[in-house]
């Protein structure tokens, strides 16, 4: 079996996969993937305030441990 990854606009991807399914089911598996990639993760407002928060190296605590062999 070989593998092939398409890219497809939205405004026809429903039209697509029913194209698919006149395929056999046992000759052709359909996985759909969804690429959340270009969501972020904060707003510009929240990534705005964790920088201004950064500026302030007091919030910048580093812990440092020691292993002792005994």
């Amino acid at each position: 079996m070989k593998l092939l990854e398409i890219e497809i606009d939205d405004s026809i991807f429903d039209k697509f996969k029913s194209f698919l399914e006149i395929f056999p089911k046992n000759k052709i598996k359909v996985k759909e993937i969804y690429d959340d990639a270009h969501i972020p993760y904060v707003t510009r407002e929240e990534q705005e305030e964790i920088e201004k928060k950064l500026e302030n190296k007091s919030c910048h605590i580093a812990y440092r441990s020691k292993t002792l062999r005994i």
